[in-house]
């Protein structure tokens, strides 16, 4: 099996190749013949403004298929419960990716590749804006059975995901740009260029770093993971300590999501580069395999994903017991409540507001960003015997067509009943997915992340 990747963006007279998460300009390089995997084209018409070219080299193989694209709906067809399925091919703006339900059995397998001979296989299909991830599905003819460990499921060797070790991501992804002439309408922007790389002097570092964590399973006995932002100045300013955020993944992830799915590293860069926020440390854990106590969690197996995932307070504890100490012994961050702050979603949106009600003087900003939180939620009782929780940064956010909306509301709900001032943003094409949390992490950025608390009115205006 051969497989080479090139990704490449054409914008006028420059192409941007994307190896990873790096972006290199260079110049009059589109009519480049090369063999590629994915290579992201402007094509300046309909209906989306942009291509993607799949192209993929397996000599055996009686039939492949593109696993975890999305497919899209749109305001007019989209309750909690239903959703329209549109090919990309019938993209019209406005539209966006979803990813619950049951897909129509006329579109399980909407991206079949094409067999050219020699073993040459290939798929084209318009796409707009945003982070997109991708798996090749090899004679696969029920997805939940086609995994790493038959072979049937096999991410991209050249383009691999942010990992900590094999197997702890089973798709490859990249990035389409906005284009607003096919892609905007009246009342709707979907535009992702801000997960898009800075330019190169602000650039900050992500990797992956293991860290002391008795009992933990994963990686490696009493070794745990998370993913690690730093800011380009950082290690740069003698003596500086850092804002520190912590930032969380939700149920069947881990901490490389953020980075793989999310673009993390590029929006803080472009928070950053904006002047949106000071340069910043963002400190992105794993809450599985924590200990024993719940069977393994194993990444892209299905059942698993809630058998094995710990309730929000056993990750707090967790956390305050390891990973923040950890944190504070190793890092140039700051050591004082004024410039901490913890954030996730969904599942980690839950924990966000556990850390809020429970390790309420440890932060002072809160993102809860699609949090798949449940009743019963703070009283008039808990606030007047925890005053503080009136008087910190708070964020609540959701998509317009979430399946965490209705806790999202309750939660904006029980903060309005006790005149608990706070920020809110409900994504106007927002499902429960990575666009959505994307467009949530950026505008915790801009308006709430660092900024004078309690909120006001006038907060973000």
């Amino acid at each position: 099996m051969v497989v080479s990747i090139w990704l490449s963006l054409c914008l006028g007279a420059k192409v941007f190749t994307m190896f990873g998460h790096k972006l290199l300009g260079l110049l009059a390089l589109c009519g480049l013949k090369a063999s590629a995997s994915v290579i992201v084209r402007k094509t300046s018409k309909g209906p989306t403004g942009y291509e993607v070219d799949f192209k993929y080299t397996n000599t055996t193989a009686k039939r492949v298929s593109i696993g975890d694209l999305q497919l899209f709906t749109d305001q007019l067809h989209t309750t909690m419960d239903t959703r329209a399925w549109y090919s990309p091919r019938d993209y019209q703006p406005g539209d966006f990716p979803v990813n619950y339900g049951t897909q129509p059995v006329d579109l399980v397998y909407p991206y079949e590749m094409t067999n050219e001979g020699n073993g040459s296989w290939t798929f084209t299909t318009p796409l707009p804006a945003g982070v997109y991830q991708y798996q090749y599905l090899i004679d696969c003819d029920y997805v939940p059975n086609c995994t790493i460990v038959t072979g049937q499921l096999v991410t991209d060797p050249d383009n691999p995901p942010f990992q900590n070790v094999i197997g702890d991501q089973v798709a490859s992804s990249f990035q389409v740009p906005y284009d607003a002439q096919f892609q905007g309408t009246d009342d709707i922007s979907a535009n992702y260029d801000y997960a898009l790389p800075a330019p190169a002097q602000y650039r900050g570092t992500i990797k992956s770093v293991n860290y002391t964590s008795p009992g933990s399973t994963h990686p490696a006995p009493n070794v745990h993971d998370l993913t690690l932002y730093l800011p380009a100045e950082y290690g740069k300013v003698k003596g500086k300590k850092y804002p520190l955020l912590y930032l969380s993944h939700g149920a069947a992830g881990n901490g490389n999501d953020w980075e793989n799915q999310g673009r993390v590293s590029a929006i803080l860069d472009n928070l950053i580069a904006g002047g949106h926020i000071a340069p910043t440390v963002v400190v992105m854990p794993s809450f599985y395999n924590l200990d024993d106590s719940l069977p393994p969690f194993i990444m892209g197996n299905a059942s698993t994903i809630f058998t094995a995932l710990p309730d929000s307070d056993h990750i707090r504890e967790n956390y305050q017991k390891y990973l923040f100490p950890w944190v504070e012994q190793n890092l140039d961050v700051c050591d004082d409540p004024s410039c901490r702050a913890f954030a996730g979603l969904s599942w980690g949106g839950r924990l966000t507001y556990e850390m809020y009600v429970n390790a309420t003087d440890y932060f002072s900003w809160f993102g809860m960003f699609s949090a798949a939180t449940t009743p019963p939620y703070i009283t008039n009782a808990t606030l007047a015997a925890n005053p503080a929780l009136a008087q910190k940064g708070i964020f609540v956010a959701y998509g317009l067509y979430d399946s965490q909306f209705e806790p999202g509301r309750e939660i904006q709900a029980t903060l309005d009943s006790m005149n608990i001032t706070h920020l809110s943003r409900v994504t106007p094409v927002g499902a429960h997915w990575w666009n959505t949390w994307q467009d949530e992490l950026w505008w915790f950025g801009v308006k709430a992340l660092w900024k004078p608390y309690p909120f006001t009115t006038r907060t973000g205006r």
